[in-house]
């Protein structure tokens, strides 16, 4: 009697190693079908892996492997620097309306060394990280606006920010010295 439970618990013990050696290659293999590189999923510290992982991503149109990628991209990490396939991933997912692309995107276009600067273009990223309800975006907005002289826009922008970061507050220039400042400066320019 003995010796058949122990057959039986060693029958049921292989049963189910073959079973879980069958289901992780099932697993692989839904991996591969999906696109994911052939690896365990335990073995994320291989940059590689991220790489490949992210690239496949940013190919289906996930704006944050885009990001990832025109990272890499730019900072020559993993593969040979390339300025312009970081702009061109950048651009992929700022299109999409990630707000870390935008705001890199506006960055680039300002940066003397990325080129000559356009300042237009450098806005119209910055102006869309903003309209994303990006609270950094929608002060630098506003701070480009006053350089301008457009005292009305820059108000709206900042106040646009200051609600975000200051929703109980009625009269926001409690808070804010800068727009306090912008409402003088346009008293003044009227």
């Amino acid at each position: 009697m003995k010796k058949k439970v122990f057959y039986l618990f060693v029958w049921g013990w292989l049963a189910g190693m073959a079973v879980s050696a069958s289901a992780d290659v099932i697993q692989s293999d839904l991996r591969l079908l999906n696109g994911a590189p052939d690896m365990d999923e335990d073995d994320h510290s291989d940059p590689q892996w991220d790489l490949a992982w992210h690239a496949k991503l940013a190919e289906y149109g996930d704006p944050d492997s885009q990001f990832f990628i025109a990272n890499v991209y730019e900072q020559g990490r993993l593969v040979p620097r390339n300025r312009q396939k970081a702009i061109t991933f950048y651009k992929k997912a700022a299109q999409q309306n990630h707000v870390e692309s935008c705001m890199r995107l506006g960055q680039i276009y300002r940066d003397e060394a990325w080129g000559t600067p356009d300042l237009a273009q450098s806005f119209e990223w910055y102006l869309r990280a903003a309209e994303q309800n990006y609270t950094p975006a929608q002060i630098l907005i506003s701070k480009l606006y006053e350089a301008k002289k457009e005292y009305d826009s820059a108000i709206v922008w900042l106040e646009k920010a200051m609600r975000q970061l200051f929703p109980h507050v009625s009269d926001l220039t409690t808070v804010s010295p800068d727009l306090e400042r912008l409402y003088l400066l346009r008293g003044k320019a009227q």
